[in-house]
């Protein structure tokens, strides 16, 4: 992955694994989108490439039928077939199993989703909400394939379990 500078010593990378199977959410999500995109650009004409798309949400399943993500936001706008700009991002990752847990959200003022890098980035402040921590800057990125977010600028991390003997 490149970014577009090195990221500070105030960097943090996260790997959350659930051993559940991340491809097959991955592909529901992008395949999703690129789909979405597809019919979007074989429309024709009626559809404008920068006209903003209100209330845009995305939800992606797994091979099994049960939700994996869904990617919302109050406004987007298409930018190419692959490239997808939102305002007041919401993206919540889902177990992909019958008890449809939440297992992460993202929230940013504004993101892109890249459908064939499988990622989700910004410049903005983005709020990353977990079970076991919550991790908050700015200049982010998340690529779903190996479920891994990396925050280059203000990175600051609050953990809600207990660690036990960390300053041994």
């Amino acid at each position: 992955m490149t970014l577009p500078n090195p990221p500070s010593s105030r960097s943090a990378i996260f790997s959350p694994s659930n051993g559940t199977a991340r491809g097959f959410r991955a592909l529901a999500l992008f395949s999703g989108l690129a789909l979405f995109m597809g019919l979007l650009s074989a429309a024709g004409p009626q559809i404008q490439p920068n006209a903003p798309i209100r209330s845009f949400s995305l939800p992606s399943f797994n091979e099994l039928g049960f939700r994996t993500m869904l990617v919302r936001g109050r406004e987007a706008i298409v930018v190419g077939k692959t490239e997808v700009k939102l305002q007041d991002m919401t993206l919540t990752v889902f177990s992909g199993d019958e008890s449809a847990r939440v297992e992460t959200v993202f929230l940013s003022s504004s993101a892109t989703v890249r459908s064939d890098e499988r990622a989700v980035f910004g410049d903005e402040t983005v709020r990353v909400i977990t079970d076991e921590f919550e991790l908050i800057g700015t200049r982010w990125r998340y690529d779903h394939d190996p479920k891994k977010i990396l925050i280059t600028s203000g990175a600051r991390v609050v953990f809600k379990a207990e660690l036990k003997d960390i300053l041994r």
